[in-house]
């Protein structure tokens, strides 16, 4: 997206409420993720985006897009300064905005479940922040400094140490971790909300007024790695990774923090693909993961060997602190006991990847997949025999895409920080997951959606689903059992949240297993597997209509290493 096109739009409440609603009915009508920001902040998307929902033929969908139009063409103007968007301020006087009557000098919108800042221009430079759920919120809720409720700077007292420290992946520390702060203070009831960087452009901290303290929590992001070490060494309370901890990193922690890998320790706060980009040019639109393995290697150096223009092959890389560069090292190099090409740039800015990626003809990386801006995605397979997957929010979230990672919250059992605790379960609730969607990564809220191949399943399976709709979760399980993982036991609470809003529609399971081994063996496994889910919704109450196994079929995998067999172990779900 050019520059000229990558303008910010200044908003009264009225139309960010109209824009979320467009967001929401165009998700349920044209079956595609759309980024709230990237509705707020880019013109060009957004226009586009007006005419795919005129294009749907839906009335109400057609009546929004004309209210927006409306709206739009006689919104008030702002100027943009920093990260605040600031009105011109002509005197202290009421200034009317679409209606609604604000004090406000400024206000910045973060829509995080309709979060709402909102900063009054009070003495000696105080801020106060409010949080606002509809219009009509904060248009009682500003009235006057006195229903605002606050408490001079000079009465309060300053905290000495933070709640708690949250140290790790870069991948979450830079943009998720922060949100998902301020918002966990919002639901506290805290005032005056600031995000503040530390020494370095990955350290930071979150300050707020909160029952006459000035508090504060400390976020490093200096890398997953970090999140362990810094357990270790009493420096976090709470570690932060874009990746599983290594074993070795488990039992170094065990006598100190108990087992990480347990449930109430370990806590999957969304996920992200890694997206395998180029430069624009290219004609190359898929690659096999063992094609990766070649071309960061450095055996494969000229595009001509896969079939694609006589180019030379440039390759980006993370550096080595990344949660990012862990994740592909662990996913794409390890299993082939490959080493990154020498010649590798490394670069530590996600952002800045992308964009010289995007530029250098020849050129190949890979990012997380909110940053893949204007450079060329790759649809990826596991193998050469495996059905190519493009990353989209539904592929990333069922993780049927094959370079599809978890990330983490790791939360030490012994001497645990309550305050941390508290937050943990504040980012798995849904408002916590509507900051992990707005921000551009994959929230765990279940959506609906349909799979990349209908062909891809056996007959049998095609008949059951042929009216049916598929949901965003897989239920996967620890390594050689039918015991579920940490993330299958929290998704059983969210389906059953689903299906009970859902009612009467009802939950179809498919168990899949690899293809190691036994044919009719594996069969019974994936029965098994489909049964152990079918149970754990039993007894909460949600009886599933269809309780299937499929054996070996449809494998999303090679089921030669590891991971393959990880991902063709899986319990889908489908609903009718």
């Amino acid at each position: 997206m050019s520059p000229k096109h990558h303008k910010h739009m200044h908003y009264n409440v009225a139309l960010v409420d109209k824009l979320w609603n467009l967001k929401r009915l165009c998700e349920a009508h044209l079956k595609m993720h759309i980024p709230l920001n990237m509705v707020l902040k880019d013109e060009e998307y957004r226009a586009e985006l007006l005419e795919k929902a005129l294009q749907a033929n839906n009335e109400e969908l057609t009546q929004l897009v004309w209210d927006v139009r409306q709206m739009e063409d006689t919104i008030v103007t702002a100027t943009h300064t920093g990260d605040e968007f600031k009105l011109k301020k002509k005197s202290r006087n009421v200034i009317k905005m679409g209606g609604y009557a604000t004090t406000a000098c400024a206000l910045l919108l973060i829509m995080g479940g309709y979060l709402l800042r909102s900063f009054l221009p009070l003495d000696a430079g105080e801020v106060f922040l409010l949080e606002a759920v509809t219009a009509s919120k904060v248009q009682s809720a500003i009235k006057t400094r006195e229903q605002a409720n606050y408490v001079p700077a000079g009465q309060l007292v300053r905290a000495t140490k933070p709640l708690f420290r949250v140290h790790g992946s870069n991948t979450v520390g830079e943009k998720l971790a922060p949100r998902l702060v301020e918002s966990y203070f919002m639901s506290r009831g805290a005032t005056n909300i600031k995000t503040q960087q530390g020494n370095t452009p990955v350290e930071k901290a979150v300050s707020a007024e909160l029952n006459g303290h000035i508090e504060f929590i400390e976020i490093h992001a200096h890398g997953s790695s970090t999140a362990f070490t810094d357990l270790q060494q009493d420096k976090a309370e709470l570690g932060m990774s874009s990746r599983r901890i290594k074993e070795q990193e488990r039992e170094q922690l065990v006598s100190k923090s108990g087992d990480l890998t347990e449930p109430g320790a370990e806590h999957i706060i969304g996920l992200d693909g890694l997206a395998i980009i180029t430069d624009t040019k290219n004609p190359l639109t898929q690659l096999a993961i063992p094609d990766l393995v070649k071309i960061f290697s450095g055996e494969v150096t000229n595009w001509s060997e896969l079939g694609g223009a006589n180019l030379p092959i440039k390759v980006y890389a993370r550096d080595e602190n990344s949660g990012t560069w862990d994740s592909f090292k662990s996913m794409v190099l390890d299993p082939a006991k490959a080493s990154l090409v020498m010649t590798a740039k490394r670069i530590e800015s996600s952002t800045a990847l992308s964009d010289a990626v995007a530029q250098e003809p020849g050129a190949i990386g890979f990012i997380g997949l909110p940053y893949v801006r204007r450079a060329r995605l790759m649809a990826i397979s596991a193998s050469k025999s495996s059905k190519a997957i493009m990353p989209t929010h539904f592929t990333v979230s069922t993780e049927d895409y094959p370079l599809a990672r978890r990330l983490y919250f790791y939360l030490p059992q012994k001497n645990m920080n309550a305050e941390a605790e508290e937050f943990v379960k504040f980012s798995a609730t849904e408002r916590g997951q509507s900051i992990v969607e707005d921000i551009g990564l994959v929230s765990q809220n279940i959506k609906t959606g349909q799979p990349f191949n209908n062909s891809f399943y056996p007959e049998e399976m095609r008949d059951l689903t042929l009216r049916s709709q598929r949901l965003s979760i897989n239920f996967r399980f620890k390594d050689g059992s039918d015991e579920l993982d940490t993330k299958a036991i929290s998704d059983l609470e969210r389906l059953v949240k689903y299906m009970e809003v859902n009612a009467p529609k009802r939950v179809q399971l498919f168990g899949f297993s690899d293809s190691e081994g036994d044919k009719a063996q594996n069969e019974e496994l994936s029965v098994r597997r489909a049964k152990v889910v079918e149970q754990h919704l039993i007894a909460r109450g949600i009886y599933p209509l269809v309780a299937r196994g499929v054996g070996e079929e449809a494998p999303l995998a090679s089921s030669k290493t590891e991971e393959g067999r990880r991902m063709n172990r899986r319990v889908e779900v489908w609903i009718l």
